[in-house]
């Protein structure tokens, strides 16, 4: 049955009333959501993370005004900091260091015996290319024969440009390479193997380790909190006793 204009105007605003209502109730509901999670994490931060100073009396010691947050700040960003590096280390070792191995196993350590990404089973491995892409410490133990190629290739150019036209070879600038994974071949010179295997290897970075640490370093870092105010305060007491 079909409605009339009026019908269906009053019909389709209706519906519209309807939804910005439901969207409304929906935003005031994640908004109390939201509220309540801070509310959690600050009752989390102030439970047990809370620097004390105040229920202290420091005589010779002045602590500032915004010493609290100041030492708060610290702390966590110190424990964070190492929770961060087991983190990077976790997924060099692990991830990137499956590389290492691939090439080690494959005994891929002269220009000759390099392999593609594809022949090591990383072709796919978007973190390995942009580790290789970005020069990290991944970088700096694997070889590409193709780049060492360019590079040398560029470095003649250069030293051509330098005889022929010295004023023009101060504008030169070395471009730098840029890789094909589908073609280009990797390797590890053998003197260099022994170090990388060891500097990527894969033992003490599973995860439950990484988990002991994230724990262990929330633990410790409400138990600095907890302790600095005293030992301050000690430090106070010390002072104090020179000065008499």
């Amino acid at each position: 049955m079909l409605l009339s204009p009026g019908a269906w105007f009053l019909a389709v605003s209706t519906k519209l009333q309807a939804f910005g209502w439901a969207a409304r109730a929906a935003l005031a509901s994640k908004a109390e959501e939201m509220s309540l999670i801070e509310e959690l994490w600050q009752y989390f931060l102030n439970k047990y993370f809370s620097v004390r100073f105040e229920e202290h009396n420091y005589q010779n010691i002045n602590l500032g005004s915004n010493s609290l947050l100041s030492a708060q700040v610290i702390i966590l960003s110190m424990f964070l900091g190492i929770i961060i590096a087991a983190a990077v280390a976790m997924f060099q070792k692990r991830t990137l260091g499956d590389l290492v191995r691939a090439i080690d196993r494959e005994d891929a350590n002269t220009p000759e015996r390099a392999m593609t990404l594809e022949q090591l089973g990383f072709l796919r491995n978007a973190a390995i290319k942009e580790a290789l892409r970005r020069g990290t410490s991944l970088k700096r133990v694997i070889r590409c024969v193709e780049e060492d190629a360019y590079l040398v290739e560029q470095a003649q150019k250069r030293e051509e440009l330098v005889a022929s036209a010295p004023k023009a070879a101060q504008k030169w600038k070395d471009v730098p390479y840029r890789y094909d994974f589908f073609q280009d071949h990797f390797y590890i010179p053998e003197d260099k193997m022994f170090g990388a295997t060891s500097l990527f290897a894969k033992k003490g970075t599973d995860p439950l380790r990484f988990v002991i640490t994230v724990i262990a370093c929330i633990v410790f870092a409400s138990v600095v909190c907890w302790l600095l105010p005293d030992m301050i305060q000690l430090a106070d007491n010390f002072i104090g006793f020179f000065k008499e």
